[in-house]
């Protein structure tokens, strides 16, 4: 699998590269319009800068995984003596590689537009408190993107199994992923209320976004002061996302034909 992550970071490092400095430009230009723009339109253009960043890197991530599927490049992966299992984790591995680093872009920034209010932006970025940033993004990143990737590369590979071709099966795809979100997500709902029990864990990441910034996916709340877990809707999750993984691995080895 180690080969696999290698052989997937090597095709992608150069385009996201190129995204992390092209988003890291135009965050430059926007702090230096902040005195003349004020804060309000420089966090504006500042989150549509990193919207786009995770828009095109999902794209791109989306696309490295249904190429596999559909063209000549899955002929070489899937004649490779390893399970659909360890194809399919070294693909969320990467992703969430390369999300975090667009995040941890995108997370400086901010920081520094938070703090700088016309300080020097060196001693800003000194002073960035780095655990509560790892802490939150990788909270964010690794609840958010895997649960998400697993939904996706199920519906992809679902659809591929269902129809060989390639012709519309995007919007198959899409379709089942909408289909399997929205039931994930309302037996978790009902269980949230069937089920209130939760368990609370203190952060104390002391407002690093400089506000009350959240994470939250039904079952798990991340804040800057607490991690609040529903227990009931964690542990349906972790087994939907569970199956969704050993389901997804299974097509991708027993089912499709490339």
């Amino acid at each position: 699998m180690g080969k696999l992550i290698k052989y997937e970071l090597k095709g992608n490092y150069k385009i996201f590269s190129a995204l992390c400095i092209i988003a890291s430009i135009l965050n430059i230009v926007s702090l230096t319009r902040l005195e003349k723009w004020g804060s309000g339109p420089v966090t504006g253009c500042m989150s549509m800068v990193t919207m786009s960043l995770f828009i095109i890197s999902l794209v791109i991530i989306i696309n490295s995984f249904k190429n596999e599927l559909y063209e000549d490049r899955g002929y070489l992966t899937f004649t490779l003596p390893i399970s659909g299992n360890k194809i399919l984790a070294s693909k969320l591995i990467c992703a969430l590689v390369w999300f975090s680093l667009t995040s941890i872009v995108s997370f400086i920034f901010f920081k520094i537009l938070i703090g700088t209010k016309g300080a020097d932006i060196v001693r800003v970025i000194i002073s960035l408190n780095l655990k509560s940033l790892i802490i939150f993004a990788i909270a964010g990143i690794i609840i958010n993107t895997i649960t998400l990737l697993l939904m996706i590369y199920f519906s992809i590979a679902l659809t591929k199994v269902a129809r060989r071709g390639k012709k519309v099966s995007g919007i198959l795809a899409f379709v089942v992923f909408i289909a399997l979100s929205f039931l994930i997500y309302y037996i978790s709902f009902k269980l949230s209320n069937i089920f209130p029990q939760q368990m609370h864990i203190a952060l104390n990441l002391n407002n690093y976004l400089g506000g009350n910034g959240s994470i939250n996916n039904m079952a798990i709340k991340v804040t800057d002061a607490n991690l609040t877990i529903n227990i009931a809707s964690a542990i349906y999750q972790i087994f939907v996302y569970i199956g969704l993984f050993i389901g997804t691995g299974y097509l991708m080895e027993k089912k499709i034909n490339i």
